[in-house]
């Protein structure tokens, strides 16, 4: 009787958040047909090709992916957003994101649909406009703990001249909750951006715990160089579990630190606009009572910019880890090299 009563209670909750949807759906869906004949529709995406050998294999691996994202212009203050993805792998075009956007002022903006988890500079960056060929290491690690994936959801920004808030709830198909919030700050202190995140994730699985996380960071420019520097910390729900159920501790609480640091050389050449090295560094603690268990990342590349839209890319990717078992002894499991042409447009 109680799981009948629960699976209700899921069922009632997961259906008013998708009536929420389906209203706010209806709504643009009203606005649309007004207008229709007048949206503007534009396009980006790119192409990319390449090859990635893994720490440890003889063989290359060769990929191409391909992004297509097409935006309407409803009217002044709508927009939809439709992205569709391929890659050699999958060889079949996906729909990646669909998200409608709304004007309510000239300050703040409504976003819903299926949206990212903006959790960190590199979430707040479109990949393809990322310095390094891939994500970070700590940002893959957020992955599969729920951190920093894409979920339905309702989030709404809110920007000044030299302050930017935003904030928003998702709900995904295991009946999660999500909260996320983050702000800024432009020109504080002699840096050019300081941040700062918060998210916490309610489960409605009695096993899987609730957890929460928080990040926080400065951007600056000196001398050229653009620097980043991230700080994180937060509970590990799937290592909380496993250590429960284990009959450990409860909660298994992660740190980590990454920064980024990069510079663009202009050269006088018809061949090559921008020639720029760059370092991506940072070490993860999945559980900061074993602080010398971790992993480290040391990221060196290059990347060669033929014009404003299409770039050669290097990168030597080195990750170092070691385990409670043997804390002398690291392996370089997950380190590779890659290189990759990329055209956008």
């Amino acid at each position: 009787m109680t799981n009948k009563i629960l699976l209700f209670s899921n069922l009632k909750v997961h259906n008013a958040f998708k009536y929420i949807l389906l209203g706010l759906a209806a709504f643009l869906i009203q606005n649309v047909a007004d207008v229709f004949a007048q949206k503007k529709v534009s396009y980006d995406g790119y192409f990319e090709i390449g090859g990635k050998s893994e720490y440890d294999d003889i063989y290359i691996e060769s990929y191409y992916k391909v992004k297509l994202e097409t935006e309407f212009e409803i009217n002044e203050n709508t927009k939809i957003e439709i992205d569709m993805r391929s890659d050699s792998e999958d060889r079949e075009m996906r729909l990646y994101e669909a998200s409608a956007s709304i004007d309510i002022t000239e300050r703040l903006e409504l976003e819903i649909g299926d949206l990212r988890k903006r959790f960190g500079i590199e979430e707040w960056t479109s990949r393809e406009k990322l310095p390094t060929i891939r994500r970070s290491m700590i940002n893959r690690y957020f992955e599969p703990l729920g951190y920093v994936n894409r979920e339905p959801g309702i989030q709404l920004e809110w920007k000044m001249e030299d302050f930017f808030i935003s904030c928003g709830i998702h709900y995904n198909e295991s009946h999660a909750f999500t909260f996320i919030a983050r702000g800024s700050k432009s020109k504080l202190a002699g840096f050019d951006k300081v941040f700062a995140a918060f998210q916490t994730i309610r489960t409605r699985d009695g096993q899987v715990p609730h957890s929460s996380a928080f990040n926080g960071g400065l951007v600056c420019n000196v001398k050229g160089f653009n620097m980043e520097l991230e700080a994180f910390y937060g509970q590990d729900p799937i290592e909380s579990y496993y250590s429960s159920i284990s009959g450990e501790k409860d909660n298994v609480y992660f740190s980590a630190l990454k920064t980024t640091i990069s510079k663009k050389f202009s050269l006088n050449s018809k061949v090559i606009s921008v020639f720029e090295p760059l370092l991506l560094a940072g070490i993860l603690v999945n559980d900061i009572d074993y602080i010398d268990v971790n992993r480290i990342q040391v990221l060196l590349g290059i990347n060669i910019y033929f014009n404003d839209n299409t770039r050669l890319m290097i990168n030597g990717d080195l990750i170092l880890s070691n385990h409670f078992y043997n804390k002398s002894k690291r392996t370089l499991s997950g380190s590779n090299a890659i290189i990759q042409l990329q055209i956008r447009w």
